[in-house]
């Protein structure tokens, strides 16, 4: 079983900005966090980050292909926990260790900044 990740490419946020929306494909609200805690889970073979799209191999081969608004912390996060990952598919939810990342299934609207800063 391969829990190896590569990173192609990849989207960074601007320096000193902070993204403050719950949408899919950026924070994980706490709320959100404890419904796909309660949900079926899968553990995670590998993931495959490039650029903002995840490919999230699941048990028997069965793919998943996601975004992200911060594959650059995602990435590092996988390097730390490498065997440690599990899917939540309904809640398009990914646990890595101990942090939680809210992924997209497609689209998903920009960053939006915290309140008081510009981008």
């Amino acid at each position: 079983m391969s829990v190896d990740f590569w990173i192609r490419g990849g989207a960074k946020a601007a320096p000193g900005t902070v993204c403050a929306s719950y949408e899919p494909g950026h924070q994980m609200h706490y709320l959100h966090q404890g419904q796909a805690l309660r949900s079926p889970s899968e553990h995670v073979r590998q993931v495959l980050v490039e650029g903002e799209q995840l490919v999230i191999v699941r048990d028997l081969g069965r793919r998943l292909v996601w975004r992200h608004h911060d594959p650059q912390r995602l990435a590092d996060v996988l390097g730390l926990f490498p065997s440690s990952r599990v899917v939540y598919p309904a809640f398009h939810a990914l646990r890595v260790g101990p942090y939680w990342f809210n992924c997209a299934d497609g689209a998903f609207a920009p960053c939006r900044p915290a309140e008081g800063e510009t981008t």
